[in-house]
């Protein structure tokens, strides 16, 4: 099925999400010569169409833009047109990114931050957060795709129920790897979950930035540390293709010597001038 939304005819091409009440879909738009992707949130419970509107509507978020592309409907459907990027999940890709503390206080600053000017209504943020809608780029900048079941969506959750979860999933990064016992920063919004003591991100920010470890030049162990796990894969297809460069090269070394008694190959590391037909010129 081909949907029409303002100037652009959006063709599925992959199917992100199925639910009770909405589907969320990868659209390329025919009329762009490039073929340029979206990502369509298409709704058809009337239920939860009052009641997305109704949060679209109150929305205490002040921004100038609207938190989607384009809005429109299609029948007795109602769809929402946001810009589409590759995903890379924060839960997927943290293992691999987060090598040091300094790089896990990093990129919970950069979610913060993310959370704190995305233009998102608080009750889609809070499913954004509790969905694992949250993907991490190489340069641990954060960004949100809104591949949501809009089936759990609550108009009712506010600034502090998204900050509390927010700093639910820092606790989860903070407390990766052998030293979260001597961040501070852990410490601290450990201690203040403890206590829901967090009404809102401008808080939980502050928190984060004081304690976070000063960006100072790492030791030789840490960044070699660093750049094994940027290029462990790397280094592997090189083993692994030169392992079997030799392996070829010893079956075909094998078989010469099996059926010909000799190996040609190795001819050519001979010393030429020195074998002249049957005679030797090496005493």
């Amino acid at each position: 099925m081909v949907y029409h939304a303002g100037n652009l005819v959006l063709e599925p091409i992959g199917a992100v999400f199925h639910g009770t009440v909405n589907d969320v879909l990868i659209c390329r738009d025919l009329n762009s010569p490039v073929g340029m992707r979206y990502l369509l949130l298409l709704i058809w419970d009337r239920s939860c169409i009052k009641q997305l509107l109704a949060v679209f509507e109150s929305s205490q978020r002040s921004s100038d833009s609207a938190p989607y592309f384009l809005r429109f409907t299609q029948n007795e459907l109602l769809g929402f047109v946001f810009p589409y990027r590759d995903e890379r999940r924060l839960a997927s890709f943290s293992a691999g990114q987060t090598t040091t503390p300094l790089i896990r206080e990093r990129i919970c600053i950069n979610l913060v931050i993310e959370c704190m000017s995305s233009p998102l209504p608080y009750p889609l943020l809070h499913l954004i957060l509790a969905q694992d809608c949250i993907h991490l780029e190489k340069d641990n900048s954060v960004y949100f795709l809104p591949t949501l079941d809009l089936a759990r969506l609550d108009p009712e959750k506010t600034e502090a129920d998204c900050t509390a979860l927010c700093a639910q999933r820092l606790l989860v990064l903070l407390e990766e790897g052998r030293r979260r016992k001597h961040l501070k920063s852990y410490e601290l919004i450990h201690k203040k979950c403890a206590k829901r003591a967090y009404s809102g991100f401008p808080e939980l920010y502050r928190d984060i930035k004081v304690t976070a470890m000063p960006a100072q030049r790492q030791s030789l162990k840490g960044r070699l540390k660093e750049f094994w796990a940027r290029s462990r894969d790397t280094v592997f297809h090189i083993l692994l293709t030169f392992s079997i460069i030799v392996v070829i090269l010893a079956l075909i070394f094998f078989f010469s010597q099996l059926f010909f008694g000799d190996i040609p190959l190795l001819r050519l590391f001979e010393r030429a001038f020195e074998v002249i037909g049957t005679e030797s010129l090496v005493e």
